[in-house]
């Protein structure tokens, strides 16, 4: 029903794109200076899958997230985000290993306790993020199967 629609199968390729670009530049897999350049070393291959698909299922989620808001018969104001948002935010905060530096610099001792638990359990974050954003496809799929909630297009 959402992706027999281009336009929201070209939004979720641009949503799961971006979010690939990014979380390959935090992985430090990808560097945009002083040319473009991919590097996959091979103890990275685990974490590069989880963000490959992290990245997917991203960008399938924001996408059916906006089909349920344009064509849903509720208000905004009822927590039509909150799987998803969950699901994105941490998986990019998974993805925020890179960022090691600026927590210890802008917050201390808890920057670097932070920045320690986030590098040694990324794999677990990332398959917690997965999790989630799965539960939000879920989530989403369900709201679109009850007709009660969303228009087809002829009853208006």
């Amino acid at each position: 029903m959402v992706f027999s629609n281009k336009a929201y199968v070209a939004l979720a390729a641009a949503i799961a794109g971006s979010f690939w670009i990014v979380l390959a530049t935090f992985d430090q897999l990808l560097f945009f200076s002083p040319v473009v350049v991919f590097y996959l070393p091979s103890d990275a291959t685990i974490n590069f899958t989880l963000s490959n698909i992290m990245a997917g299922t991203a960008g399938i989620v924001v996408s059916m997230n906006v089909y349920v808001l344009r064509h849903s018969r509720l208000k905004l104001g009822t927590s039509l985000f909150s799987g998803s948002t969950a699901g994105v935010v941490s998986s990019a905060c998974a993805g925020c290993s890179s960022f090691g530096f600026l927590l210890v610099t802008t917050f201390g001792g808890a920057g670097a306790a932070a920045s320690t638990f986030l590098s040694v359990h990324q794999i677990p974050l990332r398959l917690i993020s997965i999790g989630l954003l799965l539960w939000s496809y879920y989530s989403v799929h369900n709201r679109l199967t009850k007709s009660c909630i969303m228009t087809d297009g002829h009853n208006r």
